[in-house]
């Protein structure tokens, strides 16, 4: 839900400062919001170099990939051909002991079947560039996603893997920022009194603590299943507010995606 929000709630500053900066300013936030309880907590455990290695792959790596595969072929081809990191992260976990089952497995593929339908739109255009990036993100966030699966197992909390993630991300996205021009300093000066810092908090200090915390509790099979209905609560946040009035192919992804998470705890 939290991340369903964010979403909504990113999409004027990502038109005003760009993805990229807004994306920093993301990992900005959230880093110092989650600084003082990492602390606590403790970041300085071996497993701290899986958490790092995640947030790296799936919110820098992964993000970026993403939205250059919307520039290019639109959300209508990128957002479900990401969206197999579900599928992606189930054969993964094998890897590290979990097994998915038969009915897991067929609710990863309705997730993305829904998810197709959800973002149907008359702009997606079909080019392998843009294919590639979208496949690259969901490989990304698929790896990275395990990664944090193995830092908790590896006994760090939930707080510090989230803060050691957008640390990792954030000066990747810096890097990246400056190399294309920068204009980070104006995008500071002119969100830090906005709800930004907040929401990104919330985001990616707090759901992604949330959702490590998950993988823990319910593993990674499971969890991924559960993380492909953000589509859905997005698309009742856009209608809530007024945005957008889904569309019949929109509902029918939508009962797609309820039916994935029914059968994710089957």
């Amino acid at each position: 839900m939290v991340w369903a929000y964010a979403s909504v709630a990113y999409r004027p500053f990502i038109e005003r400062h760009g993805a990229l900066r807004v994306n920093v300013m993301r990992a900005l936030y959230a880093a110092i919001a989650s600084v003082i309880p990492a602390v606590i907590l403790g970041i300085l455990t071996p497993a701290a170099l899986w958490a790092l290695a995640g947030g790296a792959l799936s919110l820098g790596a992964g993000d970026t990939m993403y939205l250059a595969s919307i520039g290019l072929v639109g959300v209508s081809v990128a957002a479900p051909v990401s969206y197999t990191f579900i599928i992606m992260a189930e054969v993964m976990a094998l890897a590290i002991g979990e097994r998915p089952t038969p009915l897991l497995i067929a609710g990863g593929a309705l997730v993305v079947l829904g998810v197709t339908l959800i973002s149907r739109g008359p702009r997606g255009r079909l080019r392998p560039r843009g294919v590639a990036l979208a496949l690259g993100a969901a490989a990304a966030w698929a790896s990275g996603w395990v990664m944090i699966r193995v830092a908790d197992v590896g006994g760090l909390s939930p707080i510090s893997a989230a803060f050691l993630r957008v640390s990792a991300a954030g000066l990747i996205l810096a890097l990246v920022a400056v190399a294309r021009g920068g204009g980070l300093t104006k995008t500071l000066t002119s969100t830090a009194r906005t709800r930004l810092p907040i929401v990104a908090a919330a985001d990616l200090a707090g759901g992604s603590a949330l959702f490590a915390l998950a993988l823990g509790l319910i593993g990674v099979d499971r969890s991924m299943v559960i993380v492909g209905s953000m589509p859905l609560m997005a698309q009742g946040i856009a209608w809530a507010t007024g945005s957008e009035r889904p569309s019949a192919l929109e509902v029918a992804g939508a009962v797609m995606v309820t039916l994935a998470v029914a059968l994710a705890f089957t």
